[in-house]
Order: C-alpha cells, then sequence, then structure tokens
C-alpha cells in the first residue's frame, strides 16, 4: 500500500493541501464578518441533513463531521445530525433549498442532485442545484455491485440467471441507475425492486436473501459491514468509477466492459459522484456565515484528528473546494435535452 493511501485504498487529499485550503478559505472573510457569524453561531444548536436513515456510508461521514466541524466553526455551535430519507436525496434537496432556515443553521449532506435534478425535472423536484450555495465535497462516492454469495454467484455473468433480484433506491438513485446499465450491458433480465429508504435497509434484505444484491457505497461496506469482506460474504463483479480502485485490482469498471455508445453516458453520471460526498446550504444563507462555512468545512478536512479519524474508518477524505465543485454541478445542469433524453433511456428513468 503506498503511504498516501487509505486501508480501504482510496486516496485522500495530502494534509498540507487542505490547510493550504483553509488558509485560503479563511482569508475570503474579514474579521467583523467572522464576528457576526460567531454571533449567531454561539450557543447554538445546528444540524447536518442527510437525505437518508441510518445505516450506510452517509451516517459514517455526516456523523464523524459532525464531530469535528463545530470546532471551526466561529461561536463553536453544537452539531446533530438529522435524516430525511426519500426520492434518493431529493427530499432533503427540496427543505435545505425551500422550508429550511435560510440562516445557516441547516447543512445539507447532499446526494448527487444534479443528476436528479437534470433527469426527473418536473417530477417533485423543487431545488435549482446552481443556486445552493457549496461548502465543498468531501470525496467522491465510489459504488460497487455486491453480490451475497448465499446467491451462489461467484461472476457477472451469474446475473443473468433467472431467479437474481437486485435491490435499489428510488429510481432517480445511482443505485438504480448503475444496476440498469449494468443489466443492459450483459443483457441480463433481473428485476430491480426500488423504493428502500436506506442503505441499512438493503444490507438487511440482502443478508436475509430478500435481493441477490446492491449497489452500494465502497465506504459502506469498508466503513461498516468489513465482515462480508473478511467472511467472504459477498462477490463483488463490477465497480462504478473512472479507473480501478488500489482495494478491487481485479474487478473491472462499468466503464472497461461497457459498449463504446454508452461511455458518455457513464462518463455523466460518474460526474455527479463528488456531488453525492458534498455539503451546502440554502440560496438564502447570508453571505458571512456562507463564508464561515466554507473556511471550517476546509479547515475541518485538513484537521489531523479529522483525517486520523477518518483513516481509522477506512473513510477516504478527498477535498474539492466550492468552485471546483460548483463547476462539475455545473457540467451536469448544462447538459442538452437531447444527451439528457439519452441518458434517461439507458438507466431506466421514468418519462415525464
Amino acid at each position: 500500500m503506498d503511504d498516501d493511501q487509505t486501508p480501504g485504498g482510496r486516496r485522500p487529499t495530502r494534509r498540507a493541501a487542505l490547510a493550504g485550503g483553509a488558509a485560503a478559505f479563511a482569508s475570503l472573510f474579514s474579521p467583523a464578518a467572522a464576528q457576526d457569524a460567531a454571533s449567531f453561531y454561539r450557543g447554538r444548536t445546528i444540524s447536518i441533513l442527510m437525505g437518508t436513515g441510518p445505516g450506510g456510508s452517509y451516517e459514517f461521514y455526516g456523523r464523524m463531521i459532525a464531530a469535528h466541524l463545530g470546532r471551526h466553526i466561529p461561536g463553536n455551535p453544537n452539531i446533530v445530525v438529522e435524516y430525511m430519507p426519500g426520492a434518493g436525496g431529493a427530499l432533503a434537496g427540496n427543505h435545505i433549498y425551500g422550508p429550511a432556515p435560510q440562516d445557516g443553521s441547516k447543512i445539507l449532506l447532499s446526494h448527487a442532485l444534479p443528476l436528479i435534478e437534470k433527469m426527473e425535472a418536473g417530477a417533485g423536484v423543487r431545488y435549482e442545484s446552481q443556486k445552493f450555495q457549496w461548502l465543498g465535497a468531501y470525496d467522491e462516492i465510489v459504488q460497487v455491485l455486491a453480490l451475497w454469495r448465499g446467491a451462489s454467484m461467484s461472476r457477472l455473468e451469474d446475473l443473468a440467471r433467472p431467479e437474481i433480484v437486485l435491490g435499489a433506491m428510488g429510481r432517480t438513485h445511482l443505485s438504480y441507475q448503475w444496476a440498469t446499465l449494468v443489466k443492459d450491458t450483459i443483457g441480463a433480465s433481473y428485476p430491480i425492486v426500488s423504493g428502500y429508504t436506506t442503505g441499512g435497509a438493503l444490507n438487511l434484505a440482502m443478508e436475509r436473501g430478500e435481493i441477490s444484491g446492491w449497489v452500494i457505497a465502497w465506504e459502506g461496506i469498508v466503513g461498516g459491514q468489513q465482515h462480508w469482506l473478511r467472511d467472504n460474504r459477498i462477490v463483488i463483479p463490477v465497480q462504478f468509477a473512472l479507473d480501478r480502485m488500489a482495494a478491487l485490482p481485479d474487478t473491472p469498471t462499468l466503464l472497461e466492459i461497457a459498449s463504446p455508445g454508452t461511455r458518455d453516458v457513464i462518463e455523466f453520471l460518474l460526474a455527479g459522484t463528488p456531488i453525492a460526498r458534498a455539503m451546502a446550504v440554502g440560496p438564502g444563507v447570508p453571505a458571512d456565515r456562507v463564508a464561515a462555512l466554507r473556511a471550517a468545512f476546509a479547515a475541518t478536512l485538513g484537521d489531523p484528528a479529522f483525517l486520523d479519524e477518518a483513516k481509522r474508518r477506512n473513510l477516504s477524505i478527498r477535498y474539492r473546494d466550492p468552485d471546483e465543485t460548483l463547476a462539475l454541478v455545473e457540467k451536469i445542469t448544462k447538459a442538452s435535452p437531447e444527451f439528457v433524453a439519452r441518458v434517461k433511456k439507458a438507466v431506466g428513468a421514468p418519462d415525464q
């Protein structure tokens, strides 16, 4: 293992680079603005809201960030974690964008919201991803197809067997979309049972034999289900990333096995993976509080104590600043209607 790799096989950003990012953001707001933010946050409890329930990789990251972020926010508020599962994270996105207090007291732990917005316009999406005030991204989600060995599967081709059933969250969620693309790539016909609201529910369904497997975040395995790997309970026949992870050198990416005609669709979906590991506040939050939260977010991700905990938990960290994060958002939201129609057809998204 290289010195700059975590036990989970992902490469975290170096501390020096993160510390530089924190300093850069600290320079964005004046002492007066910082004092205003400190007055607001002192003695207050604020929340990190995630669009899923307990038991998955979002909770692992959310609770770890919550434990450290408050030390870096002026006024040192207490931070709690809240859950609002549904619609692949879109319900939480809607809440932060509109009904939630626009005062910096609620922070979104984002799912791949630009993909949902672009693919499901008019289907209950009430936010505009470009108008969120992004604090940055803390990693990029890498998902894998996990198949339960109790279903006697050992390779990708076994998915063509008639008894195979995969589970997923909503049809707007990457767990459903990746499963659909794999099915089309290998010519399988397995059903995908959507509607599970949490990763924990999908894990339990797989262990009980209700489903044969599902597309799970790698950190959801190494951060909370290591016994699956230790006891050889799962098979991972494909990973959804631009390049193979160091932890899975013999497992192909979907890009490697896909036909040339679907590569641009896969790359489009992969552009949303850092946003599925990003944080944001609503469009009405005052500028001084946004600046304070951005500086605190960068400082947290450069904090040696935070990085040490991430390493112990096998959770990788790769910081992206707000400008980088917004650029990825715009890459998705500015895609042409014709291309989006192709993507929707490829991933089985419902017509509007």
